[in-house]
């Protein structure tokens, strides 16, 4: 994901992304999922993407998939970069008592029009806590680090936690607040993001 930062600024985005899952064998699923990020001081889209996973559970604690991305990133000089990502994954999850722990590990491979092409290795550690009703109000925490594997390291990390307002058997709802950094030319900036998840399934 690349975002545009603004010198001396922290700045503050807005991001929804809505998904689809469906499962039509046991062990396979398909998931489909767009997302916008938008920044309110200039009323203009930061960036937005489409991707397509398919996922493959090895067994009850790890899972395996393929996915591309494709993303549109703002450039605010009237033009966009162009970015295509075939993606690879490999989760582990498992239950603490009623404590839910992911690990996500993501090999991306990200290709730019007139721009370098490199690989990256994204990382996610969440920890769900137990429902507080039957229909949602589960909070949860994560923290995720990208890291360029071209000599350039790690360049944006992110916590993030949030709420499941809403838990049904095809539908969720979630708002979260983040706090992100990335690195460009040598120099973190920093954003404060809050987003709002909705997913579908079938």
């Amino acid at each position: 994901m690349v975002i545009k930062a603004f010198p001396q600024e922290r700045s503050f985005l807005l991001w929804n992304q809505n998904d689809f899952t469906a499962s039509p064998w046991e062990k396979i699923s398909m998931r489909v999922a767009e997302k916008v990020a938008y920044t309110p001081a200039i009323n203009a889209v930061d960036h937005k993407y489409g991707e397509i996973v398919v996922g493959y559970d090895l067994n009850k604690w790890l899972m395996s998939g393929i996915g591309f991305r494709h993303v549109n990133s703002n450039q605010f000089n009237g033009t966009w970069k162009i970015e295509n990502r075939p993606m690879v994954l490999l989760n582990l999850s498992g239950n603490i008592k009623d404590l839910r722990l992911v690990l996500s590990n993501r090999f991306e491979l990200r290709t730019f029009k007139g721009a370098e092409n490199h690989y990256r290795h994204r990382q996610s550690l969440s920890l769900t806590l137990p429902k507080l009703t039957e229909w949602g109000m589960q909070f949860y925490v994560y923290e995720e680090s990208f890291y360029k594997l071209n000599g350039a390291g790690t360049h944006l990390a992110r916590v993030v936690t949030g709420v499941k307002a809403l838990d049904k058997k095809h539908f969720d709802m979630r708002f979260y607040y983040g706090l992100q950094k990335l690195k460009s030319s040598d120099i973190w900036f920093t954003s404060d993001i809050l987003g709002m998840n909705l997913s579908f399934a079938i």
